[in-house]
């Protein structure tokens, strides 16, 4: 059984405190008065944003555009519009305005006018941008610092453009790329937005019969008449209370932080991979009402999904993980929501189809893909000073149970890295541990845990994980479960060992002997049009530079910085590292910018700034570069690229090392390639460089190997990136790698 209460502060769990017209089709609203979670104050080299007089005023400094917005889950089944009012205090003759079906800053479609009177329509993705409508004069526009009011509406199989409610122009209903809505400001402009507002234009919804009426297997229901074996009854805190009575079960909190949930008995075997449906009814008593309160669901020690609704007639769905709220779908209005005190509302999370479907009051309110949980508990949750009833707790399978022998027994646990052996000791002395494995089982693999740290798990049970280690010695618990809910477990230890003084001094004075360079790149502005500039890249390497020279063993003036370089530029960098680093020095190079695969050739390739999209005789090779790494005379090269498809570069695809001591890992040469990614794309705004930097400055060792850098950040990538990028490490080919790794050495130790 677990029963939690929590006291976090949950700002994502309150409502923005507004009212507006028109509530029972409304989808979203910000008047930019209190949404400052979502929407607040920042500036840096490439924007300006900050909420002043209830206006938004999004400034974008440079060539490009900044875009600013929310993810609001739109039905494009029904006929719906999207509304802005803005001015230009100071601007150009370039798009100001809507953003809309986007999936990201990268993949969306704009809506925008310009101080000299024009509108266009256009959409940017992957091919670049392409317009819809081109440039077009347009009467009904407020020409130079006059406010303009933006509309887009969907009506039936057309989407309509409005200036000032005058219909400018009218395309076909676009597929959209995702669920963002938000704003737009182009090319060294300002733009004072007043609101952003989606709403419906009727009253249709998809209502269903009860959504339990499909169940055809009960798996667990309570009427909360009697406290069951499950005992919902908590032990009261100083923040809440529960109760069972007169068949409700009650969460009455006082406190004005944090949650409170219950959830059922772990030993209850509720296959949650099978289609299913969870319900509850609940009645709010008293208290806020711009909180939530609703059903916990695939729910376990390491992180719980909610699907909440708030009194005031919203609902978010999101789920909590070590003290932390994450938003999968944002505070959204709701027309199904009753929205009067002691009224029962039924909340009903239905899953079939690979998706998840969410239900007020028997009308869906939203979907969501398929999640990778681990858990199998479900429940209800009440957060913030409130006090709710729930009437009952069901949850019934909706398929046919699947026909199989009965099976009590575990997966087989097989751990490939380190190589152990059950119950017997394994030495290192890194601060994290990469484990690699295998599960198997006929049923399928359900999750695998590793001191309670959940592991990556692919289709074929195989799964990574990293762990902290603490001096002295670790005890391994591996639990894996398989579809059936049974669970195996594998148990050993590691031991990490404190390197000692004379090693340290050893590796100290080997490491003295030479010095530690870095060449580190960013390209983003691009001078080729139809090559899109990024954002990222030139902070990402400012930052590692500043990381370098401020915590380990890089000297400033060995350490360059190429802002935007030409092909030209880039080689004659590479050419004057190889003058002058010796056999006894270290060497970092780092890119940030554009990649491309060819799948002819086989082979990848970075942009320079100067770049022709359409002439591959202006990128740079993977070939060229490994033949500078292989010329240059560094003791240990480690390459360090964020950029799409950089996993071209490796003499395999990635590499799992065994703990080596940290003497022999400096003794012996190496080239290694750390990237953000393998063979996908990866986004601008740069999950890997985030956690590389954190570990960087996170690490308190002396000594830290390249290999064990990437270990302790390698999962947190994969878990956090909006594509699920795989970060890869490997030896680079036929560069000269003698199986040793770049040591980092922290300065002050």
């Amino acid at each position: 059984m677990r029963k939690v209460y929590k006291q976090w502060f949950l700002i994502l769990f309150g409502l923005s405190l507004f009212t507006v017209s028109g509530a029972q089709t409304l989808i979203y609203y910000n008047n930019f008065n209190t949404d400052k979670p979502a929407w607040g104050d920042y500036d840096d080299q490439y924007s300006n944003a900050k909420i002043a007089g209830g206006k938004y005023m999004l400034t974008h400094k440079q060539h490009s555009y900044s875009l600013i917005g929310n993810d609001v889950p739109i039905d494009y089944s029904r006929d719906f519009a999207i509304e802005t009012t803005f001015s230009c205090p100071s601007g150009r003759n370039f798009p100001i305005g809507l953003s809309f079906g986007g999936k990201d800053v990268y993949n969306a479609y704009y809506f925008g006018i310009s101080q000299n009177g024009q509108f266009i329509i256009f959409s940017l993705n992957s091919a670049g941008n392409q317009t819809l409508v081109n440039w077009t004069a347009a009467a009904s526009i407020q020409q130079g610092n006059a406010p303009n009011k933006l509309r887009i509406e969907k009506r039936g199989n057309q989407l309509r453009y409005f200036v000032n409610d005058a219909q400018v122009a009218a395309t076909a209903v676009l597929q959209p790329y995702g669920n963002r809505v938000g704003i737009i400001v182009t090319e060294q402009q300002t733009g004072a937005f007043d609101y952003l507002k989606v709403t419906y234009l009727n009253q249709e919804a998809t209502t269903v019969a009860p959504v339990t009426d499909g169940i055809t297997e009960m798996a667990y229901h309570t009427d909360f008449n009697q406290d069951d074996y499950n005992a919902w009854v908590l032990k009261p805190t100083d923040s809440a209370s529960t109760n069972i009575y007169n068949g409700y079960f009650n969460i009455y909190r006082t406190g004005k932080l944090g949650l409170t949930e219950s959830v059922t008995d772990s030993t209850l075997k509720v296959d949650m991979r099978r289609d299913f449906v969870v319900e509850t009814s609940v009645a709010h008593y008293g208290g806020t009402s711009y909180y939530g309160y609703g059903l916990d669901f695939a729910s376990d020690g390491n992180r719980q999904y909610h699907f909440l609704i708030g009194l005031s007639g919203y609902y978010l769905i999101g789920y909590s993980q070590k003290g932390s709220f994450y938003t999968m779908i944002p505070w959204t209005a709701c027309d199904a929501v009753i929205k009067t005190e002691m009224s029962l509302n039924k909340l009903s999370i239905v899953h079939q189809e690979g998706q998840y479907k969410f239900y007020v009051n028997n009308q869906q309110v939203t979907s969501y893909p398929d999640l990778n949980f681990t858990g199998h508990q479900f429940g209800v949750v009440a957060a913030s000073n409130q006090n709710v009833g729930f009437d009952y707790l069901t949850i019934g399978y909706l398929d046919k149970a699947p026909v199989h022998n009965v099976d009590k027994a575990g997966p087989e646990i097989t751990i490939l890295s380190p190589q152990v052996t059950r119950g017997l000791k394994v030495v290192q002395s890194s601060n994290m541990l990469h484990v690699v494995g295998i599960a198997k089982d006929s049923s399928g693999i359900f999750s695998v845990v590793v001191n309670g740290v959940q592991a990556t798990v692919s289709k074929d049970g195989s799964f990574a994980v990293d762990v902290p280690m603490a001096i002295g010695d670790n005890p391994l618990l591996v639990v894996a479960t398989d579809m059936n809910m049974n669970k195996s477990e594998f148990k050993f230890n590691i031991v990490r060992n404190d390197i000692s003084s004379s090693v340290q001094q050893n590796v100290t004075n080997s490491a003295s002997q030479g010095k530690f360079y870095a060449l580190l790149i960013g390209e983003q502005d691009y001078q080729d049009q139809s090559i899109q500039s990024l954002e990222g890249p030139l902070g990402d390497a400012q930052t590692l530079l500043n990381t370098l020279v401020s915590n380990y063993t890089f000297s400033g003036e060995n350490v360059t910085l190429l802002k935007n370089p030409t092909r030209a530029v880039f080689f004659k960098a590479l050419e004057d590292i190889t003058s002058k680093v010796t056999a006894q020095d270290n060497l970092v190079i780092f890119y940030a910018g554009h990649g491309y695969y060819e799948e002819a050739s086989h082979q990848g390739y970075w942009f320079p700034s100067d770049a022709v999209r359409t002439r591959k005789d202006t990128w740079i090779s993977n070939s060229d570069l490994i033949d500078y790494i292989t010329e240059i005379k560094a003791k240990h090269t480690l390459l360090i690229s964020d950029a799409c498809f950089a996993g071209s570069i490796f003499k395999t695809r990635s590499i799992e090392m065994a703990p080596k001591d940290i003497q022999e890992l400096y003794k012996l040469p190496s080239r290694k390639a750390m990237t953000s990614g393998n063979m996908k794309e990866v986004p601008d705004n740069s999950v890997f460089m985030h956690y590389l930097v954190e570990r960087l400055n996170q690490n308190t060792d002396k000594f830290l190997p390249a290999e064990q850098l990437f270990s302790s950040f390698r999962a947190a990538v994969i878990n956090n990136s909006p594509n699920q990028q795989v970060p890869q490490f490997g030896e680079i080919r036929e560069a000269g790698d003698e199986g040793g790794d770049f040591i980092f050495i922290r300065k002050g130790n």
